[in-house]
């Protein structure tokens, strides 16, 4: 049995104006790229001849450059050329990559590869919860699974299982097609968290279908809302174990589909939302720490840039924090950076932060000591990467990071690695929507701040343009 494998990963936001290039991905090629996934294990168990090709991941952010895309799409596609008897491929992609000129990146991606390899041999995808999945991609892949956690803490997991099924598949020469319903609704990642109503009935649900004699997986995708294209939408996926259960799963997909459907009135925001300035005083008024602000509308695990500095002008303007002690994490500017990068630790700094590019990002004088200097570390499969670097400076009670490329501080080792230890704040300000895993888990309050940006959380209120409608909520 020979597998070839691959993993290219990217969530493209529309509303960002700076596009995504070659170097915005960790990326690695060959054998050194089989501990980065969990099918590794499972393939090497069923004693499967494993084929790397490339593991190329990047924070969410711009549409990629078609150039970029074909880079590491051709780095993928000439390992297959190169291979002979093929028995099956195994890919983990987002479900939400958009190219220029090109539009979904996945549905482009196994065009090629089936040009390559033909109809004959079984494809299994791991595909983000978030994946906004063309109707058409049912034809070129036989599995089809998403996460079934928000945030995500299942990636491997769900590696393992769509490789499982990946061999199981190819030992019994079977090959089937997924049945796919497309919903007319877009989801705000922060309305759709795995602990909460209704995704745990959701996720129920699926798990009841998996035990259902014929049907081999079932997913729900909530779909990516910053992405403004004609295939942004939710949907539901269902495969069948064998052909003689086709029309089982097609069954069991549109059931699904009005099932979750029903519910989309019910997808609402967890944590407390307010305006801004409501954030910063009901942060400073609080007698728990540390309290959590997201920064939402330039949220880097959604694709926003990372540049704002809305929330970093409200608090450096305050007279009175009430003896508190935050940290900005972090302000991507690369020109501040650079000013600080300069300078020892101890040292006074007088910088400008905010690269002007709108009225979001307009600079503020930053004037303090250089606390610390520090690396940036990746997203998801890549928080132990250094992906850039970072400069803290100290204004008093504020201290704000400073970052030479946009990021988010998704875990406490993003904070120790930037030379920080966030026990000492009681409020820390990230670019993120929800919080992750580590720091929901010491969090006392997680507040919402609806500022503005690309990703911004009242989606009636986005110009989409290119989406299909009546989509809800857009359309009642």
């Amino acid at each position: 049995m020979k597998v070839v494998i691959g993993g290219f990963y990217h969530e493209s936001n529309t509303f960002n104006p700076f596009p995504t290039t070659v170097d915005d991905f960790v990326f690695v090629e060959g054998e050194e790229m089989l501990d980065r996934v969990g099918s590794t294990e499972i393939f090497k168990s069923a004693g499967a001849e494993i084929v790397p090709t490339i593991y190329a991941t990047a924070l969410s952010s711009g549409i990629l450059t078609e150039d970029t895309y074909r880079f590491y799409a051709d780095k993928m596609l000439d390992v297959i050329r190169k291979e002979t008897h093929i028995d099956g491929i195994w890919l983990h992609l987002h479900g939400s990559m958009t190219v220029q000129n090109i539009g979904s990146g996945e549905l482009q991606l196994l065009k090629e590869i089936r040009h390559i390899v033909g109809n004959d041999i079984p494809i299994s995808l791991t595909l983000d919860i978030h994946a906004n999945n063309s109707v058409f991609i049912k034809d070129y892949a036989n599995i089809i699974r998403s996460y079934r956690t928000v945030p995500h803490t299942d990636q491997r997991e769900t590696e393992r299982i769509t490789a499982k099924h990946l061999v199981e598949m190819i030992e019994n020469n079977q090959i089937v097609k997924p049945a796919l319903v497309r919903l007319p609704m877009i989801i705000g990642g922060e309305q759709a968290l795995g602990d909460t109503e209704p995704m745990v009935s959701i996720f129920n649900k699926l798990e009841q279908m998996e035990q259902m004699e014929g049907i081999l997986t079932a997913s729900f995708f909530i779909g990516f809302s910053w992405a403004d294209t004609d295939v942004s939408a939710a949907s539901v996926v269902v495969v069948p174990e064998a052909d003689a259960y086709a029309d089982l799963a097609q069954k069991q997909a549109e059931e699904l589909g009005e099932f979750v459907y029903a519910k989309r009135h019910e997808f609402q925001f967890d944590a407390l939302v307010l305006k801004p300035e409501e954030a910063v005083d009901k942060a400073l008024l609080a007698d728990v720490k540390p309290v959590f602000i997201s920064d939402s509308g330039d949220n880097t695990t959604g694709g926003a840039v990372g540049i704002n500095t809305v929330l970093l002008r409200m608090f450096l303007s305050r007279q009175d924090l009430k003896g508190k002690k935050v940290c900005i994490a972090a302000i991507f500017d690369e020109e501040a950076f650079d000013e600080c990068a300069k300078c020892a630790i101890g040292q006074n700094v007088r910088v400008n932060v905010g690269i002007n590019y709108d009225e979001n990002s307009k600079s503020v004088l930053v004037e303090g000591v250089l606390k610390a200097k520090g690396a940036l570390m990746g997203y998801l499969g890549s928080t132990s990467d250094k992906v850039g670097e970072v400069c803290t400076v100290s204004c008093g009670q504020v201290d704000v990071v400073i970052a030479n490329r946009g990021d988010s501080f998704i875990t406490i080792n993003h904070f120790t690695a930037a030379g920080l230890n966030i026990y000492d704040y009681d409020i820390v300000v990230l670019k993120q929507g929800y919080l992750f895993a580590e720091l929901s888990a010491i969090s006392k309050l997680d507040i919402l701040a609806l500022t503005p940006g690309a990703t911004y959380q009242l989606l009636e209120e986005l110009p989409f343009k290119r989406i299909s409608r009546p989509m809800f909520p857009l359309d009642q």
